[in-house]
């Protein structure tokens, strides 16, 4: 058996399974990650399992949790108003009543934002009678090479769709499993805007699929599979764009790596560079390079380790 013919019998095997592939696919991304079931209903109507842990977070660590804050926060504001600037007492009562409203009613609250978002997701989704049958067109080109490319990126695309979908799930959880913690720390001075962040993602990742689900609508509808293709990487990519606080987190994970990426640059460049060798401008780390070894300048230190 030849080469070419072995090669073409892979060809045929992968186009062969593609199709099917896809479609067990895109029914996973439906069922398990778009499904109002999965994306909403299983928080809202949470079971018993996940109901008794969070009623024993709750009243059995975070309850204990309160106390210690409430007197780290009287402390903390003592310590502010003593030696940074006065801090009104009236405020500091406020934010103490908040905080304690927020972790009371925070499951409450968390689940508002979900039904809220569930009302206008609802409104999308109910617009398709099947979300399991959409017809992905032009999947099978006579050119076999366009056709792994077309359905490796299907798979591709549909594959990044749903682990971003159920990455948000995970999220959920973790939000409501710890927005009464984030309430209690509410009270502490200068927190402020970290526990309103934190309330904000919570409430981006529950619309999240919303925006998700409107780039998904239009699939099928200019009967092109490269136009299919991208609104499938869009639909996975563009709601972190609408999300702000979500998408400054990554902007700024970004920008951190880079940094970090720049600075272990400079340091890779300044081996071997000594006090003596800087001071006396022996040194290059991408400057202009002055020797002012000779020149006898006071303060500079001599290869012997004295200054002259």
């Amino acid at each position: 058996m030849s080469a070419g013919s072995i090669l073409n019998e892979i060809l045929k095997a992968f186009m062969d399974l593609a199709r099917p592939s896809i479609i067990i696919l895109w029914h996973l991304t439906v069922n398990y990650g778009l499904a109002p079931r999965y994306s909403y209903l299983e928080f809202i109507n949470a079971n018993t399992a996940f109901l008794t842990f969070y009623k024993y977070l709750f009243n059995s660590i975070y309850s204990d949790i309160i106390v210690t804050i409430m007197i780290f926060s009287a402390i903390s504001m003592l310590v502010y108003n003593s030696f940074i600037k006065p801090y009104p007492a009236t405020r500091f009562i406020i934010k103490m009543l908040v905080s304690s409203i927020l972790f009371v009613e925070s499951y409450k609250i968390s689940m508002l934002f979900l039904k809220v978002s569930l009302v206008f997701y609802n409104n999308i989704y109910l617009l398709k009678p099947d979300w399991y049958n959409i017809g992905f067109s032009g999947l099978s080109p006579e050119n076999a090479l366009m056709s792994i490319l077309l359905n490796g990126s299907f798979m591709l695309a549909i594959v990044l769709l749903f682990g971003i979908l159920i990455i948000r799930q995970a999220l959920l959880l973790f939000f409501i499993l710890f927005m009464p913690l984030a309430s209690i720390l509410f009270m502490i001075p200068g927190s402020e805007k970290h526990i309103i962040k934190f309330y904000r993602i919570f409430f981006e990742v529950s619309f999240f699929p919303f925006f998700t689900l409107i780039i998904l609508y239009l699939i099928g509808m200019f009967n092109n599979p490269y136009l299919d293709i991208g609104l499938i990487y869009v639909a996975a990519t563009a709601p972190l764009f609408f999300v702000t606080e979500i998408y400054r987190y990554f902007q700024g994970s970004f920008n951190f790596l880079e940094t970090d990426s720049i600075m272990s640059g400079i340091s890779s460049n300044m081996d071997g560079i000594s006090p003596e060798a800087l001071l006396n401008g022996d040194s290059d780390i991408g400057m202009a390079i002055t020797d002012t070894s000779g020149i006898g300048i006071p303060g500079i230190i001599d290869s012997n380790g004295d200054i002259h």
